[in-house]
């Protein structure tokens, strides 16, 4: 038999629940992950529950996170027949969990892919005659909860297959007129994005702050200039323009926010359709190999509906974004988010979670190209929409 990584448990967990058209429960990776690492009691900073993040919970679903061996040595220095006997009390009280049917996939699993690495390890040999006598007197409980602890402190998560990396240009699929911007460092190495999103219930609007985080040859591959920063946003009105403030820059770790200059221009309405235009610009920048930015800024939008978007302009060797909302009001919100544009289709490495009420995120980690992006969009469930309407609105609304 073979012992299953944690993500292969993750998989099949997920797989079953689904096909059991379960709607609650284990039927999302967060909340998988996270109720395991729960029933496992594993200690969290000062008074907090111990959580995992949206982007590490689908990582250990995708094989490509370890378990952290702080939190292996946490694990193996239990005693472990202990915790599997808190674990399963544990999953018996959560009744949601396809328990039975997890089991036996997890059997079914096992038992088709073979390993001869540790057929002369102890503890794997210990494991196999645990699950057989677990499996045999139908203590279904008891045998997830002790495959998914093994895994967790005996069984890497990530595959070890080493596999020699294709030069830069050779793994692309892309047209041609990117390849001199890719030749002469003209891209991103990483781009983040992070949206966190404030409603406030009393002013009727929506505090959104945006988070870019990026690393490239140049303070920004977009402008070829290695002695300066500078970012060009365009807009529709001047209301837009003056409702975005800008926050904070770093760059390589050194704060640069007192000497930003932002810039407003009014350019051609005839020729324009975005003609009010915002610069944020730093001057006389060291030269540095490479540049660490670290850009923050806000604006606020009207409920009940807030939409947004973005494009790249320059390649990215890895892409991320990541849309949160935060308010104690959440369940009266939902997130859409969706991505768009052209991938390097060579490679099918798109990470993404499936939306739910406050949180939606994907990854690309192997090249996403200029004009792609994503759009989403935040508005209350119907039984909720009164509350996100102006009181003009509501009033007219009520008539």
């Amino acid at each position: 038999m073979k012992h299953l990584n944690f993500s292969e448990i993750l998989q099949v967990i997920l797989a079953v629940n689904k096909r059991n058209k379960k709607t609650i429960g284990w039927v999302k990776q967060e909340a998988i992950v996270n109720s395991i690492f729960q029933f496992l009691e594993i200690p969290g900073k000062e008074d907090e529950e111990f959580y995992v993040s949206t982007s590490d919970c689908s990582k250990y679903f995708n094989g490509r996170k370890n378990i952290p061996q702080k939190l292996k040595n946490y694990l193996a220095q239990q005693d472990f027949s202990q915790i599997v006997e808190k674990f399963a009390q544990r999953m018996m009280q959560y009744t949601e969990i396809s328990t039975i049917s997890v089991a036996k996939k997890l059997y079914d699993v096992a038992g088709k892919q073979t390993t001869n690495s540790n057929h002369e390890n102890p503890s794997f040999l210990e494991q196999e005659k645990r699950l057989a006598s677990y499996y045999s007197q139908e203590k279904y409980h008891h045998y997830i909860a002790t495959t998914i602890l093994f895994s967790l402190i005996h069984v890497p998560n990530i595959l070890n297959r080493q596999q020699e990396e294709p030069p830069l240009l050779d793994s692309l699929h892309f047209n041609q007129d990117l390849e001199e911007a890719i030749q002469q460092g003209r891209y991103y190495q990483s781009y983040e994005r992070d949206i966190i999103i404030h409603p406030d219930m009393k002013k009727k609007e929506y505090k959104v702050l945006v988070k870019r985080q990026f690393i490239s040859h140049y303070p920004n591959p977009v402008h070829p200039h290695k002695d300066r920063f500078i970012l060009n946003t365009f807009y529709s009105t001047a209301a837009l323009r003056s409702n975005n403030h800008f926050i904070s820059l770093k760059i390589n770790q050194i704060d640069y926010s007192d000497r930003v200059q932002v810039l407003d221009e009014d350019l051609d309405i005839e020729k324009h359709r975005f003609p009010y235009k915002r610069s944020l610009l730093v001057e006389n920048l060291p030269a540095s190999e490479l540049y660490h930015i670290d850009l923050q800024t806000k604006y606020f939008a009207s409920f009940p509906i807030r939409f947004g978007s973005f494009r790249l302009h320059s390649p990215a060797k890895r892409f991320k974004v990541t849309v949160r909302i935060r308010t104690n009001e959440k369940r009266k919100l939902c997130l859409t988010l969706k991505n768009f544009g052209s991938f390097n289709k060579q490679f099918s490495n798109i990470d993404r979670i499936e939306p739910n009420a406050t949180m939606a995120y994907f990854e690309n980690i192997d090249w996403t190209f200029p004009s792609s992006g994503y759009a989403y969009i935040v508005k209350p469930w119907n039984e909720f929409w009164q509350d996100f309407l102006p009181q003009s609105q509501k009033k007219s609304a009520e008539e």
